[in-house]
């Protein structure tokens, strides 16, 4: 491997490539939250992976935000402010693209409408379980390995071995980390989530009755406390039986 030099070209990514070799903590920590997201919602589903992906995006925002690299224009004793914004600023160092197959596969860079779409264009992260790091190419500095990107019909790609080979070398553009490769162990459904945020039972009682339906029985004292609380709530029983019955039931 060539010897490292000092900068990959960008300085926001030398401070996370450096800080996350000096902080094993957070290293650790984000390994550990990118392997909890591909073992709640499998990408293995072609719909999941843009959630899967986005989440990727977020935990180096916040890796980067850890080490000061990704702040606000007020500076961290700030007090509330729009993390969409702060995305946006995430976006101004670097797009993300992440991979987490047990095969290696080509990246694909940006999609078109018809068409393949723009290119190669912005500073890009990489991330694969096949990597040995986060990988970093700036296609203004990075020119041989940004060249080998390709247009299909749909999208421009980059071939994995490209981003490899860029690995191997420049040293400086590879933050050390281990990518979780997907198990194929995820079960959540995001999008099924999300839609029963919309439909609830409040609002939309009709719309509700599916989502409840398939919900399983309460059992132990959860579930007779809030069968308590509906005979209650129906008038069936009186406020004193309630609290006679919830005594007996908690064993207070």
């Amino acid at each position: 491997m060539p010897p490292a030099t000092t900068t990959s070209g960008s300085t926001q990514f030398d401070q996370v490539r450096d800080g996350l070799a000096a902080d094993t903590g957070l290293r650790r920590e984000l390994e550990a939250a990118m392997r909890v997201n591909v073992d709640r919602v499998d990408p293995a589903d072609r719909g999941n992976r843009f959630v899967v992906g986005a989440a990727v995006e977020w935990l180096i925002a916040a890796a980067a935000w850890s080490l000061g690299v990704l702040t606000i224009p007020g500076g961290h004793g700030v007090n509330g402010f729009d993390l969409v914004d702060l995305q946006n600023a995430a976006r101004g160092m670097w797009s993300v693209k992440a991979q987490t197959a047990k095969s290696k596969g080509e990246y694909r860079l940006t999609n078109g409408l018809g068409g393949s779409g723009r290119g190669f264009t912005e500073p890009t992260v990489f991330v694969s379980p096949h990597l040995p790091g986060l990988v970093f190419i700036d296609p203004d500095t990075h020119v041989a390995a940004a060249s080998m990107a390709r247009a299909k019909s749909d999208a421009v790609v980059l071939p994995f071995g490209v981003v490899a080979r860029h690995a191997t070398d420049h040293p400086e553009c590879v933050a050390a980390l281990e990518a979780p490769v997907n198990e194929g162990r995820g079960r959540e459904n995001p999008f099924l989530a999300y839609t029963e945020t919309i439909a609830t039972p409040e609002r939309f009682p009709r719309l509700a009755g599916m989502f409840q339906a398939a919900k399983p029985q309460q059992t132990g004292v959860v579930g007779d406390v809030n069968a308590l609380i509906a005979l209650r709530d129906s008038g069936q029983i009186s406020e004193d039986q309630f609290s006679a019955l919830l005594s007996k039931v908690t064993g207070s």
